[in-house]
């Protein structure tokens, strides 16, 4: 979604840009990796994940509205625009989250968001397959490195935990299809802070349909609980969303990109220290071959579908 902001970006900025533009990055990694943070203490309550979701874009989509709206830009879209939104956006962006919540009833929470990481080698299929974009051989070297490293990395307790490898593996295919869906031209001709905000409130609008059919609306009483999916919505959605927007438009997608190898690496820190999640050499052996995986993908000259935005 910052396709104009990397055009800026190639113009260069002056060292002091580029320094907040690399703080920018990082932190904005760092916000998306502290879901499970935010979300595990709703989930290890026992409210479902349609509420959690519903209560996280609904907060989402208010507080960018209100941004948007103080900063006087204009939310109107026109009928064709919306339909692109409901597509990348809703069934894309917003899909996601439902399959990478699911993961976290089945794997520790820092290796299922670990996984979800990979979705930028599922970029480099899909590019190749809808865009007919080559696939050079070191991409080819990455792809086999990040299968590796994922199996390493979800083997617990002697054996693989297969359900939830399929729901976060399914996270990776939707969310790698949304970043594709963002060359579309319609998409493009968008100005990305409202298409941010159409895919946050699509995406809040599908949750509480979900919610309230299934009967998982209701109000959550504990005040702890509520702070943590305020946090979740603002910090881990909002926050993160517009501080790698603000990133590239000051470094670029690629350098802002590589700084999403903090995602990972966060969830992981807090499914250990705060949670006491186990984690093996062997784990330990598949994250470093998963990200490597990850950097080889996105330091390729010419790489554009590496941009991080959540």
């Amino acid at each position: 979604m910052e396709h104009k902001a990397e055009q800026t970006a190639k113009h260069g900025k002056p060292g002091h840009s580029k320094a907040i533009g690399y703080l920018c990055a990082a932190v904005g990694a760092a916000t998306f990796g502290l879901i499970p943070l935010f979300a595990n203490t709703a989930i290890l309550a026992g409210i479902h994940n349609d509420t959690i979701l519903a209560y996280r874009y609904s907060i989402a989509a208010l507080s960018y509205a209100l941004y948007l709206l103080l900063r006087r830009k204009s939310l109107r879209i026109s009928h064709s625009q919306a339909k692109e939104v409901l597509l990348a956006g809703v069934f894309g962006y917003g899909i996601t989250a439902t399959f990478l919540m699911a993961s976290y009833l089945y794997m520790p929470t820092g290796i299922a968001t670990s996984i979800h990481f990979l979705y930028p080698v599922v970029v480099t299929i899909l590019m190749a397959v809808f865009y007919k974009t080559k696939t050079p051989v070191s991409q080819k070297a990455a792809i086999g490195l990040a299968i590796l490293g994922v199996g390493m990395l979800s083997w617990t307790g002697g054996g693989i935990k297969w359900v939830g490898m399929v729901f976060v593996l399914l996270s990776t295919l939707t969310y790698g299809g949304y970043m594709v869906a963002l060359n579309r031209p319609a998409i493009k001709a968008m100005d990305p802070g409202v298409f941010t905000f159409w895919a946050l409130a699509g995406s809040a609008l599908f949750y509480l349909a979900m919610a309230a059919s299934r009967g998982h609306l209701a109000w959550i009483p504990d005040p702890h609980i509520l702070l943590n999916l305020l946090l979740l919505g603002i910090v881990s959605t909002t926050v993160s969303a517009r501080l790698t927007v603000a990133a590239v438009n000051r470094i670029g997608s690629v350098p802002a990109s590589i700084f999403g190898t903090l995602e990972p690496i966060t969830a992981i820190l807090t499914g250990i220290l705060v949670f006491h999640e186990s984690f093996s050499g062997l784990n330990l052996t598949g994250f470093v071959l998963v990200t490597a995986s990850v950097l080889l993908v996105m330091l390729l000259p010419g790489k554009s579908s590496g941009v991080n935005i959540h």
